[in-house]
C-alpha cells in the first residue's frame, strides 16, 4: 500500500507528554479500531502529546478544535514545509508544497482540474461508465479482490479520463503515482516514475499546446490569471499532484468504504435498499475512516500551542481521524451511524490548504458505490483476510476479497 514515509523528518519534539506505551505511529500497522483507541488515548493525555514516531517522536494534536486550529494557523504551521521534502523532489513544484500568495495564485492556476466545463461534462456520465468500464473486467467469476481491481483502478482513470490520456497507459499512471509517494522510503522508483511522467506527457502537452481540446489538460495549459500560465513543467507537476495526491487518495477512501460496507451488513442493507441514504453513507464514512489518519506538518519556527512550546523543526500529526471522532464534537463517535447530522468533518483538512479535489472524491466514492451494488448482486465478504484499514497517513485495508452472485 502507497503511503509517505517521513523517516527522515524527525525533528527536536521534546516536549509535551510523551507516554512510551503508546504504538510508534509511523511504524505500527494499527489495524481497525487499534489506530482510533491509540487516537483516543492521546487525546484523553493532553492537547499537544509528544508520541513514537518512526523511531523519534512527533508532535500529536487529536482534539477538534486543536486540530482545525492549527490547520488555519498558516503562520506558524505551514503545509508547504512538509511537502518540500517528502514529495516534491520527484513530484515538482505545486500549491500543494506552496504557501500564502504563491500558493494562492497556483492554486487558481490550477483551478481548471477542479472546476471546469470540461470537468462537468465527464461528471455527467463519465464516472459511471468509467466505473462499470473498471467492474466489467473482473465481474464475471463473481468472486474478486477488489483493492487491486476496483479501488486501485477507478479514481486513476477517472483522472486519466478527465486530462484526455489515452487508456492504454492506465497501468503506468497507477504505478509511477504509488512509486511517487514512496520517495523517502525508496527514491529510485521515484525518480524513474518522475522521469516517465515527462516523457509519458510530452507528446499530449505539445499537441493540446498547439490545438487545445476540451479535456482538462487543453484548459490547464491555457488557462490564465493575472497574465500568467502555467509553464509545460508545472503542469507536468500538476498532473503528478492529481494522481499521487487525489487518485491515491481516492484509493484508500474507497478502500475504508468497501470495509464499512462489507463488515457491517446491516450497513450493506440499508445502501442496498435504500439508494437515497447512499450519500449520507458516504459523508459518514469519511467521519469514520478517513483515508489520511493523520497528517504531518513541520514547525518552521519556534511556536507555542495549548501552552505547549514547540520548538521549529518539530514534527506534527494533524490527527484528523481522532479530531472526527472527538467525543465533545460528536455523540457515540466510535459507532456507524448513518442517521449522523454531518457536522465538523475536516477528512480533507481546513483552512488555505484544504482540499480542492473534495467534491470529486465525494461523487467517485458515490459513483463507485452504485455502480458496485448494481453490478454486484448479493455482495458479501468472501474472507475477511486484510479487511482492516491499516496504517497512520494513509490508511485503507490490504486486501478486500469480496464475493457476489452471477447467472
Amino acid at each position: 500500500m502507497p503511503d509517505t514515509d517521513d523517516t527522515r523528518l524527525i525533528g527536536p519534539c521534546q516536549h509535551g507528554v510523551v507516554v512510551s506505551a503508546l504504538p510508534d505511529f509511523g511504524v505500527d500497522p494499527l489495524p481497525g479500531e487499534a489506530f482510533h483507541r491509540a487516537c483516543a488515548a492521546v487525546r484523553d493525555l493532553g492537547p499537544v502529546v509528544e508520541v513514537p514516531y518512526f523511531g523519534g517522536t512527533a508532535l500529536m494534536l487529536t482534539r477538534y478544535d486543536d486540530v482545525v486550529g492549527a490547520f488555519r494557523d498558516n503562520e506558524r504551521f505551514p503545509a508547504g514545509a512538509h511537502y518540500e521534502i517528502v514529495i516534491e523532489p520527484v513530484q515538482g513544484r505545486t500549491f500543494e508544497s506552496m504557501d500564502g500568495d504563491e500558493h494562492n495564485l497556483y492554486r487558481q492556476l490550477a483551478q481548471p482540474a477542479f472546476r471546469s466545463r470540461a470537468i462537468e461534462r465527464f461528471d455527467a456520465g463519465g464516472l459511471a461508465a468509467t466505473a462499470h468500464e473498471v467492474v466489467d473486467g473482473f465481474a464475471e467469476p463473481g468472486r474478486a479482490e477488489l483493492m487491486g481491481e476496483f479501488c486501485a483502478v477507478f479514481p486513476f482513470w477517472v483522472i486519466s479520463r478527465k486530462l484526455g490520456l489515452p487508456p492504454a497507459s492506465d497501468e503506468c499512471l497507477r504505478r509511477w503515482s504509488f512509486d511517487l509517494l514512496g520517495f523517502l522510503r525508496d527514491p529510485e522508483p521515484a525518480q524513474r516514475a518522475r522521469d516517465e511522467f515527462d516523457e509519458h506527457l510530452a507528446p499530449a502537452i505539445g499537441e493540446r499546446r498547439r490545438e487545445p481540446t476540451g479535456d482538462v489538460l487543453s484548459a490547464l495549459l491555457h488557462h490564465e490569471v493575472d497574465g500568467r500560465r502555467l509553464d509545460d513543467e508545472e503542469v507536468v507537476a500538476h498532473v503528478r499532484m492529481f494522481f499521487a495526491a487525489g487518485a491515491a487518495t481516492t484509493y484508500h477512501a474507497l478502500g475504508n468504504l468497501l470495509s464499512v460496507l462489507l463488515t457491517r451488513p446491516e450497513v450493506l442493507a440499508t445502501a442496498v435498499a435504500e439508494p437515497q441514504r447512499r450519500p449520507a453513507i458516504v459523508e459518514e464514512l469519511l467521519r469514520f475512516e478517513p483515508p489520511l489518519g493523520a497528517l504531518p506538518r513541520i514547525a518552521t519556527l519556534d511556536a507555542e500551542w495549548q501552552g505547549v512550546h514547540i520548538p521549529a523543526g518539530s514534527i506534527l500529526l494533524f490527527g484528523i481521524a481522532a479530531a472526527n471522532r472527538d467525543p465533545a464534537v460528536h455523540g457515540r463517535p466510535d459507532e456507524f451511524d448513518v442517521d449522523r447530522e454531518p457536522v465538523g468533518l475536516i477528512s480533507f483538512g481546513s483552512g488555505p490548504h484544504f482540499c480542492p479535489g473534495s467534491h470529486l472524491a465525494r461523487r467517485e466514492l458515490l459513483t463507485g458505490l452504485d455502480v458496485l451494488l448494481e453490478r454486484l448482486p448479493g455482495l458479501h465478504l468472501g474472507d475477511p483476510t486484510g479487511i482492516d484499514p491499516v496504517s497512520t497517513t494513509l490508511r485503507a485495508p490490504e486486501a478486500v476479497h469480496a464475493a457476489w452472485d452471477v447467472g
